[in-house]
Parts: C-alpha cells; structure tokens; sequence
C-alpha cells in the first residue's frame, strides 16, 4: 500500500478523528462507503425480530453509512429511523437515496460524531449497528454514548466484524493477516464493554453464513464502483483496496474473522 494512500486509510478508519470532513470526505469516503455501507449482507432480520422493532420504535442507526440498513429496517418494520453518519457527503447521498425509496418521512440522517453525539440523554428506544463499528477504535467511549441516548429500558442491537479465532501479535503485524480495520472485538470483548457501560447482555453469537462468501460480496460492490473510485482517487488506491481484501478474505479462509451480533438491554 503507498505511503499516502496507506496514511488515509489509517486515518479514515478512527470514526471519532476531529476533522470529519477532511478525514472521510472526498475519494477516501468513498472507499469507506463502498465498505461498509450500502448493500451490506441483509441477513439480520432475527436480531431485528429479538430486538422489538416495531411501528412505535424511535430507532438510531450508529454509522449508517449511505443508509441502506436504516431504510430496509424502517421499511419492514414501520419503525422512525435517524442514521448518524460521520461524512457529509456521505449524509447527502443517504438523504437522497432515502427521498427516492419515498421514505423520507419516516428516515432521516444528521452527520455527527459516534462517540460524541448531540442527542439528548435518553431519546431512542433502540441503538441498531451493522457492520460499522469495527472501524471505531474507542468502542469503549462509542457504548457509552450508546448507553447515554437509550431510554431506559432500550435496547443495543448491532452485528460488526469480529475475531473469531486467536491471532497473536506477530500474526497481525504481519501482511498475510493486515486487517482493513484498526481494532477487532471479540463477541467475548464486545460482552464485556457492554457490561462494564451498565448494559444488560441478553444474548449474542456468531452470524450464520460464511465470511468468505460476506467480504466476496464486499469485494463485488468494490468491484461494481471502480470505475467511479478510480476516477477520484486513481488506480493505486483502488489496487490497494483490493489487495487489503484479498488479505481480510484470506484471514476469513483461516477461520480467524467473521461477523457476530449482540444484544443488550440499558436497565
């Protein structure tokens, strides 16, 4: 990976970096937004399910990218969905998207900070995440603000990228397992900041499917966009892009990452 492009991609990947615009706008939002944005993998429908949504739930969908997920889970579901999305163009994009599905009404998107939100305390019913926070490296201070904006009684529902298999040190520094994302939880880890932030864990697991098969489908949305990536940001960091999948897909193969689901309760 070039040495600029390496220092972008190192950068953008810190959801709570000072500088948003500069850090997610432009070309490298893009490549964030091709990875974990739209057309993410729909296969959350019984965490859907276990976490309640419903007609009368005030749901905040936590780094919602272009908003795919925030819509297919107010469309299904009846429920009111706002996606804080750290990127502006990113939020434009949403909005727009979201006036074309004619949901409009009942979908919206603010650009913000996960780990500093403006929301009052205590104003959704649930915090929903899918795929997204495994690019935040204070997961720690993210829960807590999470915690913060929950009713009491509110629910924690989210899947993300996760270590499924013990890697050491060595392993991670190493360019056979280069991880795209600067910090992995484990379902374990994840648990435990959950709890050490005064949520109830209810339940959580390894999402059903084959990671292999979920960061190929990745790799075609990557695929599908090039022209557009390399028209922004060149050759280079598209061939980068891929050359990092290859890698995520390779340490998948070795059964060492893959996606889990939690959820939890605020008291």
């Amino acid at each position: 990976m070039g040495d600029i492009v390496r220092k972008k991609w190192m950068t953008m990947m810190d959801a709570h970096a000072g500088a948003v615009d500069q850090v997610y706008g432009g070309p490298v939002g893009l490549i964030w937004e091709m990875l974990a944005g739209e057309g993410a993998d729909g296969d959350t429908g019984a965490l859907a399910e276990r976490a309640g949504l419903g007609r009368e739930s005030r749901v905040l969908a936590l780094l919602s990218g272009p908003g795919e997920a925030a819509r297919r889970i107010a469309r299904k579901y009846g429920c009111t969905v706002i996606g804080l999305v750290p990127v502006p163009q990113v939020v434009d994009e949403a909005v727009r998207k979201t006036e074309e599905a004619g949901l409009a009404g009942r979908v919206d998107f603010q650009q913000g900070n996960a780990l500093d939100m403006s929301f009052h305390d205590g104003v959704f019913d649930i915090v929903w995440g899918e795929d997204a926070w495994c690019y935040v490296i204070d997961k720690d201070r993210m829960i807590r603000e999470a915690f913060r904006v929950l009713k009491p009684g509110g629910t924690l529902a989210f899947t993300d990228w996760v270590e499924i298999g013990p890697m050491s040190d060595d392993e991670w520094r190493t360019p056979e397992t280069f991880r795209i994302f600067p910090y992995f939880e484990a379902v374990e880890s994840y648990a435990e900041l959950l709890e050490r932030n005064g949520l109830r864990l209810v339940d959580g697991g390894e999402v059903p499917g084959d990671p292999i098969r979920q960061v190929g489908n990745i790799r075609k949305r990557l695929r599908d966009s090039r022209d557009a990536i390399t028209e922004l940001i060149g050759e280079e960091a598209y061939d980068d892009a891929r050359r990092g999948l290859d890698l995520w897909e390779r340490a998948a193969g070795r059964g060492l990452i893959g996606r889990g689901w939690l959820l939890a309760e605020k008291p």
